[in-house]
């Protein structure tokens, strides 16, 4: 990750530009290959063929179909409504002016509140919006006027827009072929190194759905899930859990590549605790045909996972988005499951959480509507919030309400095969993260 130097910030901005031209400036000379003969440096012209391709025939039919959701948010009742907003108006840690952050101005009338609720809490907009909910609705208006010491006229302001994320429209930039090639070349070193200190990768059927297409894949042993792939280093201590380790989303994080130094290090530290890697590859810079699945279908195929290489208890680790499934663990160990067996987290290490305080705007705001004025916000913006796969993942498949992690999740008690135990947490936090509001979080545990 760069800093905020004048040197970084032209070199990103120069990066990005380059990126950016190889598109248009492909187009651009085929425009005048057909204008002049004969054809003007004629080693450029299969690479400007390849190039216009790919955007004409790849990103933009995708662009357009990366629109459409495929997962809903969970639905909630009444009751459950209620006490989720009772909740997140009474968590104002670093937010006194909540939830204002969530428009674009604190010029608002009542539609505009409206429109903020149905999305936040009916997970649809106003024209989908039924006539039993108004007197629900009525009374979250009047908790906002309460909030925020105003009192809210009828009608709707124009210019003023609320974050609404799964209904907005999914923001993304093209990325030429050459950079799915660098892509493609990150992985491969990825994977030469986490096979060099031990691991074993598996995999679901998935070459020829994912590019750039992942050649070791061929090598790897079946997944016992379709939803997952992932690496495993057996587990070899008589005297301390296994880690699971479930990575996030970066700037210029392709797949595992960044953490290999830290797993390398955690190996030198105990070369008997088995690790085992979850891949979420729709986050790391690939083009995939496959979403990250839901909450429940996540869950089931990491329990799966975890039986099946004979993992009954272990320590979970997660950074950034990773964070989220952690999330979902922690508020599923004391639910019951009726199929399958879950194994017993003895621990949790939260990485710069972005499921903490997910009902203030921050983590929605930074990563996706925020206009990049830094050396490293432009860094995250284009190569992670603008990456057509990721900015799909968090703007169709991230639900707020599914996600968020309170601090009364990570002091309860679980019992899991007949054990009861409260699970050892420990939150980490970069002072000057770019994304999640750590002083705000930092307060909130306190």
């Amino acid at each position: 990750m760069i800093g905020q130097s004048l040197p970084e910030y032209i070199f990103i901005c120069i990066s990005i530009f380059l990126l950016k031209l190889v598109a248009p400036a492909s187009l651009f000379y085929l425009f005048l290959c057909l204008c002049t003969r004969p054809v003007v440096l004629y080693w450029v012209f299969p690479f400007a063929v390849l190039e216009s391709s790919f955007y004409v025939f790849v990103y933009l039919p995708r662009k357009k179909r990366l629109q459409k959701s495929i997962h809903k948010a969970p639905p909630l009742n009444r009751a459950q409504r209620e006490a989720l907003f009772v909740k997140c108006s009474q968590r104002l840690s670093g937010a006194p002016d909540y939830p204002l952050g969530w428009f674009s101005s604190n010029d608002l009338k009542r539609e505009n509140v409206v429109e903020w609720i149905l999305w936040a809490l009916f997970s649809c907009g106003p024209e989908d919006a039924q006539e039993s909910w108004n007197d629900e609705i009525d009374i979250y208006v009047k908790k906002v006027e309460e909030l925020t010491g105003m009192k809210l006229e009828k009608g709707r302001t124009a210019l003023t827009s609320s974050l609404r994320l799964t209904l907005d429209r999914v923001n993304m930039s093209h990325r030429p072929f050459v950079w799915y090639t660098i892509v493609g070349l990150v992985d491969l070193i990825t994977c030469v190194r986490l096979y060099a200190i031990g691991f074993r990768h598996y995999s679901p059927s998935i070459f020829g759905r994912v590019f750039p297409p992942r050649f070791l894949t061929l090598f790897s042993k079946p997944s016992v899930t379709k939803h997952l792939s992932y690496w495993y280093r057996p587990h070899k201590s008589l005297n301390k859990d296994p880690v699971v380790f479930i990575h996030g989303i970066g700037n210029i994080q392709i797949g595992l590549y960044p953490y290999v130094p830290f797993l390398k290090e955690l190996i030198r530290t105990d070369p008997d605790m088995g690790i085992l890697l979850i891949e979420l590859v729709p986050i790391t810079m690939h083009i995939t045909s496959h979403a990250i699945p839901p909450r429940r279908e996540m869950l089931d195929a990491l329990y799966t996972t975890m039986n099946s290489l004979g993992i009954s208890r272990a320590v979970l680790a997660s950074h950034s988005y990773g964070t989220v499934i952690a999330a979902h663990v922690i508020r599923d160990q004391d639910s019951a499951s009726q199929s399958i067996t879950k194994p017993l987290i003895t621990g949790q290490l939260l990485v710069d959480p972005v499921c903490l305080l997910l009902h203030l705007p921050n983590v929605a705001f930074n990563f996706l509507y925020r206009v990049p004025r830094r050396a490293n916000e432009w860094q995250l913006w284009y190569f992670a919030s603008q990456d057509p796969d990721i900015a799909y993942t968090l703007s169709r498949c991230f639900f707020w309400a599914d996600n968020i992690l309170w601090k009364d999740d990570l002091v309860s008690e679980v019992q899991v095969a007949g054990e009861v135990a409260r699970p050892k947490v420990a939150v980490i936090l970069s002072g000057d993260d770019q994304i999640i509001p750590a002083s705000a979080v930092r307060m909130y545990h306190q």
